[in-house]
């Protein structure tokens, strides 16, 4: 019976995890979450989910992806969360909201991987970085995958990992400020350079923008992923204070592959 892999993914860091998975599994198929979120979604079979951490905790998308999930106690369920420094308790609370479902998460990692953050002045994403830079967790999804492979094959158990009690404590907080405006954080624009080529509409997992009187638009209901910034072709994507030079989508991962999700 196949495994299923659903993934969410912005810059590709978690599509390329999820690949490097699936690509040593028997018998597994690739999901993508916003390509199935609004849909009742019901897996047979092993289940994995791969997804970066936002602010600490899981992404909107990846919540109503879980809530909708019809699974049932006997279905193995690992996950793989990607992050810059620290996951916080982002898989305890996926445990958490499995748990009253009637189910478990029976194993969960976190991985290192590139950030893809580009505001400066955020100060969600300020107190972040500052924590992030004593991170625990040093390995990328690549270095860990034997072991991530080991233990879902053999469908063991593996602990949820997380950061320290004070983090997870202090992350709760962040995560429940920062989420409940997230969807208003992304106050993007293009510039001259814009080609209209439409890539940032195309890859948006929420179809958040739109095209106005000949530019694309952005509404209110973005996931924050940023995947419409760091993959313009032109860099004519901008947001407010942004660093340019921390544009970055991961190498392994081509435009078209987010496009097709």
């Amino acid at each position: 019976m196949k495994t299923k892999i659903f993934y969410f993914t912005g810059t590709g860091n978690s599509l390329s995890v999820a690949r490097a998975i699936v690509n040593e599994l028997e018998d597994a198929e690739l999901v993508s979450i916003p390509a199935v979120v609004n849909s009742n979604i019901e897996a047979n079979s092993s289940i994995g989910i791969i997804f970066p951490v936002y602010m600490w905790g899981i992404p909107n998308m990846v919540v109503d992806f879980i809530q909708n999930l019809k699974i049932n106690k006997d279905q193995y369920i690992f996950a793989v969360t990607t992050c810059a420094g620290q996951p916080g308790e982002t898989l305890v609370q996926m445990q958490k909201m499995l748990q009253k479902k009637g189910t478990d998460l029976h194993a969960g990692f976190a991985v290192m991987e590139a950030a893809n953050t580009i505001q400066e002045d955020n100060i969600f994403i300020k107190i972040a970085m500052l924590i992030e830079r004593n991170s625990k967790i040093t390995k990328s999804g690549n270095e860990r995958l034997s072991e991530i492979i080991k233990v879902i094959k053999n469908k063991k158990r593996h602990k949820p990992e997380t950061s320290s009690v004070l983090l997870n404590k202090f992350g709760k907080s962040i995560y429940r400020m920062g989420m409940s405006r997230i969807n208003t954080m992304g106050k993007f624009w293009v510039d001259e350079k814009c080609s209209m080529c439409l890539n940032c509409q195309r890859i948006c997992p929420s179809n958040n923008i739109e095209t106005v009187n000949g530019k694309p638009h952005w509404n209110q209901n973005c996931e924050f992923c940023q995947a419409c910034i760091q993959w313009c072709p032109k860099e004519a994507v901008h947001i407010k204070n942004e660093d340019t030079k921390r544009r970055y989508h991961n190498p392994e991962i081509k435009v078209k592959d987010i496009i097709m999700r």
